[in-house]
């Protein structure tokens, strides 16, 4: 049995793509003050935060469909290296979870991270696993499922937290921009 697809956690660095976001909130805060009229600061802050924070982001695994089943073709089974005479055994089987959330989160490479990385394809507000596999190991699919969805979930964490500590910077970093340093420290 075979996992295929792109790697999860492996693109830009999280860091990088959580201090855009940043920077943009500060910039969109910044044009909101000057065009704020009797605008009060605080209300400001508040809805620059909400545009502009790292969503709560999370698998609905209880959401999880089946996608579908069908043979594979002659380069997949080159790649695994099936033999000829079994070729008519292996199937490309697909389940999606669907996620609510920002998809950077499952894409972008987190500060701690292991080097095995599960697989799925990130599209349509749901993660998208593919298995390669031969008739005899369809029993072993629930538990590999399992075992991936265990493996995302210990990641996305730790891309949660790096988000969580995002958000309260931004809300500090705009506190202090939109209503000055005093303000911000007891706001």
């Amino acid at each position: 049995m075979y996992i295929v697809g792109p790697y999860l956690f492996t693109g830009d660095e999280l860091d990088g793509y959580l201090k855009g976001r940043q920077a943009a909130a500060l910039e969109a805060a910044r044009r909101e003050k000057e065009e704020a009229n009797d605008r009060a600061g605080a209300d400001i802050v508040r809805a620059v935060f909400d545009r502009f924070s790292v969503p709560n982001t999370g698998m609905h695994i209880d959401k999880a469909f089946f996608v579908g089943e069908r043979p594979l073709n002659d380069e997949e089974c080159d790649a695994i290296a099936v033999r000829d005479e079994d070729k008519e055994t292996y199937k490309a089987v697909t389940i999606a979870v669907p996620y609510s959330g920002d998809s950077h989160l499952f894409t972008c490479t987190p500060t701690i991270y292991s080097a095995n990385q599960p697989q799925a394809e990130v599209k349509d507000g749901a993660l998208y696993m593919t298995w390669f596999l031969a008739e005899v190991e369809e029993f072993q699919l629930e538990n590999n499922f399992k075992r991936t969805i265990a493996l995302i979930e210990r990641t996305l964490e730790v891309t949660q937290w790096q988000a969580m500590a995002c958000n309260q910077e931004m809300m500090e970093a705009l506190k202090a921009e939109v209503m000055g340093g005093t303000q911000a420290a007891s706001g």
